[in-house]
């Protein structure tokens, strides 16, 4: 609400409702549902009342719905009825009533999905519209009786059994109250409560982010804590620091029988204790994690540890002579200011760690190639790592550096990394590395957990020098994390790249310069010429840009995705396409494929991520749940006995127990994959989704179908090998077509023209980092397709994309930052570091909690 002083914010912590109770939907169907209206009033301090300022009430839609849904499943299962697995948002099904039952009384879901097919087009916006176009106006029930008699008889056809239903429910609340008033204390009800919990929401009762103090409370206060721990370990994996709602909103929808003003006061202790610490500023809602924060220190104090600790290869003078002379003979270039200043800075520093900010298309891999070269003829080893094997192999095809993964390198040095102290495996780790300059190239990309590793594993063996190269504005890790920034905000030594030598076209250019600058609605003007507003699909419009092109320009234009459903929209357009105009073969390979699961660890800990279909893929063997190395399919799922039903690929039965993954654990050894039909042709261009070291065959890395027979497919691979894939083959489940990427895939990657497709309703995706990967790819030129460019725009400007650090959030950065910047040996005036991005709500549209 407005203040006295004028227009402003005033907290009133009251809203004014009015609730009306319908128990029937516009089919006359039994739908027990509330409205409830929120008036544009709220009364102030002063006892006045005033206009509701609703921006934060339209942010948390979805943490609305979560903290409804709890209190409601508490309430049904109170009463002795059984919640079913918690959905989206904390949406749930009642147990024991079959989807085939359910649908028995919605078909007015059916009616909204007939009007979505005869619109031709699944989005968003489309559903909307099916749903006003298919509604019929709400009639009066007339005949009760009549109307409930009706629902009787579909409930016999559906062989639905009400009755039996409730007995049983009153069954199972009358056996909780006796057990409840059976237990002799507090304590003990507090621990068979927390083992119940155990088994049914997957926690421990050794976890240490559970007070033992909640042992003697009552069982949703119990519940309360085993969601919250769950909730940090989830939201933890992916970002260093998290909106406290978030927070909550996580807590919620693991299912616990629990409420949200308990995980509030769960939330609240894990912030007196230590163990979750508020942020500060324009973060002051946010919270880090004490693991977050000592793992970000850690890598502070390697890099703190590694000033000074290494010898020059050259003196500065030399080091810009030398590298400059290399340059012009072998390589026929020279280097510019920035590009000179990072060669310098990884042959002269005295510092064993050190970084190579540039933007992208700087020339950072040019400036590599004659480095290495005078660093061989020194005698030093050079390696590259990169975060995935395509980076890999571009690393080494562009700078002669051989070249692996950082996941490889660091798990050949697992057991040095456990046991710092073992004087042979040191011993070892110096001998093999210490003559090593290492290179990290697309150094963002990288997490907290993989780059604390790769500095403590550096300082171990003491090498020559890590050098860090990348650009901290463009995409960060998967998980958490954006250690490449964090290095440079506290004062790391380093080297910038800041002119762009990709762009040959004008107008790329001035847009390419904009994107890096945060100044989106330029680098929008700029592309203004080239931008299609899609009145439609616009993964269409996409395709048919690009289909439009000759054989040729086709090889030169590149299609990028802001995200995995439209680039899988433009892959099946294009597919379509090229097959209707005879330019792919006529016999079709039918595979199915596995794609992920976007779980995380935490979740796979759950019954609720499990689904019969699925598979699940085993990367070692477990002795615990006696499984070994392969692929298993989900049968089904015994909610009862907490166990997922397996089959492997012999037809042999398994069981797997979520419970039984021990919660906290960084194994990846397990990962979830949906089937998908898909359908392979002669022609078509294809990327692998895992990898076959054997065989040469790396995940991202692309290939082409160049024959289809009965007994399998035959594929032309990058290095332009021809290999034969038989029916059966574990690869020809882990493919997918490759006419368009998305920006982590093409992040690293360069093309001479583009044709970018985004849309602005998928807000997470619709980010600066994207925009600026997007648009930094080119050359010659970017067409843009979009639903409305307005709309992109300010989508884009609303979400930074960025990372988020633990230090930075709880701004104990700061103090790093001075001791940094005072030890900074480049003595060049260095940009500011950057103020914490401020957290942005966005307006959504109207939403509905039903029950």
């Amino acid at each position: 609400m407005g203040s006295k002083d004028g227009y402003g914010r005033v907290a009133t912590d009251n809203l004014t409702i009015g609730l009306f109770q319908h128990d029937t939907n516009r089919n006359q169907e039994p739908n027990l549902h509330f409205h409830a209206v929120v008036a544009n009033v709220t009364q102030g301090p002063d006892g006045k009342w005033r206009a509701l300022r609703n921006d934060k009430l339209w942010s948390f839609n979805t943490l609305l719905n979560s903290m409804t849904m709890a209190h409601f499943r508490m309430a049904v299962e109170k009463m002795g009825y059984e919640a079913g697995p918690v959905g989206k948002h904390g949406n749930f099904e009642a147990a024991g009533i079959t989807r085939q039952q359910l649908m028995a009384f919605s078909s007015r879901r059916e009616e909204v999905l007939d009007a979505v097919r005869q619109i031709g087009e699944n989005t968003p916006k489309a559903r909307d519209v099916a749903v006003l176009a298919s509604r019929k106006s709400k009639e009066p029930v007339r005949d009760r009786e009549g109307l409930l008699g009706e629902w009787k008889q579909s409930a016999e056809e559906a062989r639905l059994d009400l009755q039996t239903i409730i007995d049983a429910s009153e069954m199972r609340a009358a056996a909780k109250t006796i057990a409840n008033s059976k237990a002799e204390s507090l304590l003990q009800r507090g621990l068979a409560k927390l083992r119940e919990f155990a088994q049914r929401i997957k926690g421990d009762p050794a976890d240490p982010l559970i007070p033992a103090h909640v042992l003697k409370t009552d069982a949703p206060t119990i519940a309360a804590a085993q969601a919250v721990a769950s909730a940090v370990r989830h939201l933890s994996q992916r970002e260093a620091a998290f909106p406290r709602e978030g927070l909550l909103k996580a807590a919620l929808d693991f299912g616990l029988p629990t409420t949200v003003d308990r995980v509030e006061k769960q939330v609240n202790a894990l912030v007196r204790q230590g163990a979750l610490v508020r942020g500060k500023g324009a973060q002051s809602g946010w919270l880090a994690s004490k693991e977050a924060l000592q793992l970000e220190g850690a890598i502070l104090a390697g890099v703190d540890q590694g000033r000074g600790a290494a010898a020059q290869i050259f003196e500065r003078k030399d080091a810009v002579t030398r590298v400059q002379a290399v340059s012009a003979i072998n390589h026929g270039i020279t280097l510019n200011p920035g590009q000179e200043e990072a060669a310098s800075l990884v042959l002269s520093s005295r510092d064993r760690i050190v970084a190579i900010q540039g933007v992208a298309g700087a020339g950072k891999s040019s400036v590599m190639k004659p480095v290495a070269q005078l660093l061989r003829e020194e005698g030093k080893q050079v390696l590259g790592l990169a975060v995935q094997n395509t980076l890999v192999q571009m690393l080494e095809r562009d700078t002669g550096i051989h070249s692996m993964t950082i996941v490889r390198f660091l798990s050949q040095w697992d057991r040095l990394l456990r046991e710092p102290g073992n004087a042979a495996l040191l011993h070892e780790a110096k001998s093999a590395l210490g003559d090593h300059v290492i290179v990290l190239d697309e150094a963002s990309m990288v997490s907290n957990e993989d780059k604390a590793k790769l500095v403590r594993l550096a300082n171990l063996a003491e090498v020559q020098r890590l050098a860090l190269v990348g650009d901290r504005q463009q995409l960060g890790a998967v998980d958490a994390g954006k250690p490449f920034d964090l290095v440079q905000q506290a004062g790391i030594e380093r080297a910038i790249m800041e002119e762009n030598l990709r762009g040959r076209d004008s107008v790329l250019r001035r847009a390419q310069a904009a994107a890096q600058a945060g100044r989106i609605d330029d680098a929008l003007k700029a592309l203004a010429p080239t931008t299609i507003e899609a009145k439609g699909d616009s993964a269409i419009v996409a395709a048919e840009r690009w289909l439009s092109l000759s054989p040729a320009e086709r090889a030169r234009t590149s299609i990028y995705a802001s995200g995995r459903a439209l680039r899988s929209a433009v892959n099946d357009a294009v597919q379509q396409g090229l097959k209707a105009n005879g330019e792919l073969g006529q016999r079709a390979a039918r595979l199915t494929v596995h794609s992920r699961v976007n779980a995380t660890r935490e979740e796979l800990r759950y019954m609720g991520t499990y689904s019969a279909g699925m598979v699940l893929n085993v990367r070692s063997r477990d002795s615990s749940q006696k499984l070994s190395k392969g692929d298993y399919t989900v049968k089904s799922i015994d909610h009862t006995r907490k166990r997922v039903m397996l089959e492997d690929r012999k037809g042999r039965k398994h069981t797997f127990s979520p419970t039984r993954l021990r919660p906290g654990g960084s194994d990846d050894r397990f990962s979830l994959f949906e089937r998908k039909s898909f359908r392979l042709f002669e022609g078509d261009k294809i990327r692998w989704t895992d990898n076959d070291h054997k065989r040469a065959l790396f995940n991202a890395d692309q290939a082409k179908i160049v024959g289809v027979d009965a007994k399998g497919v035959t594929v032309e691979t990058s290095a332009g090998n021809e290999l034969r894939l038989a029916r059966g083959d574990p690869m020809l489940k882990r493919l997918d077509l490759a006419y368009a990427l998305n920006a982590h895939m093409a992040q690293g990657l360069t093309s001479d023209r583009g044709i970018a497709v985004m849309d602005s309703r998928e807000r997470n995706l619709s980010n600066q980092q994207t925009f600026l990967v997007t648009v930094t790819r080119l050359r010659d030129g970017l067409t843009l397709v979009a639903d409305s460019a307005e709309k992109l725009g300010r989508a884009i400007k609303a979400n930074s994309g960025e990372k988020s650090s633990a230090l930075e959030v709880t701004q104990r950065l700061k103090s790093a930052a001075a001791k940094g910047t005072a030890q900074d040996k480049t003595n060049e005036s260095a940009a500011p570091a950057k103020d914490p991005p401020e957290l942005t709500k966005e307006r959504v549209k109207p939403f509905e909690i039903g029950i």
